[in-house]
């Protein structure tokens, strides 16, 4: 699996020191990283940064927006993934419940508080995503971005804005493996609730135009979780 990682931080033996453990860890558990370094927030701002699975930001940045205000511009613009400040001052510490930061990392930092929380973030991104191996590589798909799976000749399909995908497993594998807003409404289909518009007889009507059929066994349930969904 190959993990995306911003380090915003403008001092660059501290950069280099939380790359080479970051790698480390990398190496251990048999995974690659995307690992981009930044040495301030407006340049990080200017990035697709939802792209990253977790933003190390250094609260002490020299220039006009701090960590803490960055974090806080993040969740404001919708960034979902997870966020970790780097201080040199305890004081810090507390102010970080207001961006839902997933820990805080006292500089310099030490291996072992790296990967623990590297193996938290492993953990999150597991969640958040639906991975797959296919021709060699480790493919993740991130399930919001799913609309629906379809199965045939015991080959998965997944149905996403930007492209299809496919590898080879069977529905009633999947099911238990999913996120709550994803159900089976075929023998063949499971889809995702977040991405339908409507309902109409044995018909839903999908976000990107798509139509998928409902068979009657499945009926009353998709019915049921899509009211949930929207209530």
């Amino acid at each position: 699996m190959n993990i995306y990682i911003a380090v915003v931080e403008d001092e660059l033996i501290y950069a280099e020191q939380l790359d080479k453990i970051l790698n480390h860890w990398a190496k251990q558990l048999n995974c690659t990283l995307s690992l981009v370094h930044f040495k301030s927030a407006s340049d990080f701002l200017k990035t697709d940064f939802n792209l990253y699975d977790v933003a190390f930001l250094d609260i002490q940045l020299y220039e006009t927006m701090d960590g803490l205000s960055l974090a806080q511009s993040l969740r404001k613009n919708e960034y979902q993934g997870s966020i970790v400040f780097l201080t040199s001052y305890k004081e810090y510490v507390f102010q970080g419940y207001d961006v839902q930061a997933l820990h805080y990392l006292l500089k310099p930092v030490q291996e072992q508080d790296i990967k623990k929380c590297m193996n938290m973030v492993y953990q999150l991104t597991k969640q958040k995503n639906y991975i797959i191996q296919n021709n060699n590589q480790t493919i993740k798909i991130p399930f919001h971005q799913i609309f629906y799976f379809s199965s045939a000749n015991h080959y998965i399909d997944i149905y996403t804005l930007e492209a299809t995908y496919s590898h080879k497993a069977k529905v009633a594998d999947m099911i238990s493996h999913l996120p709550y807003h994803f159900t089976q409404c075929h023998r063949s289909i499971l889809v995702n609730l977040n991405h339908v518009e409507k309902i109409v007889k044995n018909e839903i009507f999908l976000s990107n135009g798509a139509t998928l059929p409902v068979s009657n066994t499945y009926l009353e349930h998709v019915r049921k979780a899509f009211l949930d969904t929207i209530l």
